[in-house]
């Protein structure tokens, strides 16, 4: 099997999600509780429907 080379494989977009997610976490000092309120927050004043997961029945 050839190996495979690190630059080949580089995808960008997987690379600025990743440094968004680390900017977003360290201004929040890492703390998972207030990256959640903020996302709720987001998703409230976004002023779209937002929905559920479906609930299971046979449980």
């Amino acid at each position: 099997m050839a190996q495979l080379n690190e630059k080949e494989t580089r995808d960008e977009v997987v690379e600025e999600t990743r440094r968004i997610k680390e900017d977003l976490a360290q201004s929040m000092d890492f703390d998972v509780d207030r990256i959640l309120e903020d996302a709720r927050q987001k998703q409230q004043e976004s002023g779209r429907k937002i929905l559920l997961p479906p609930v299971r029945q046979d449980v």
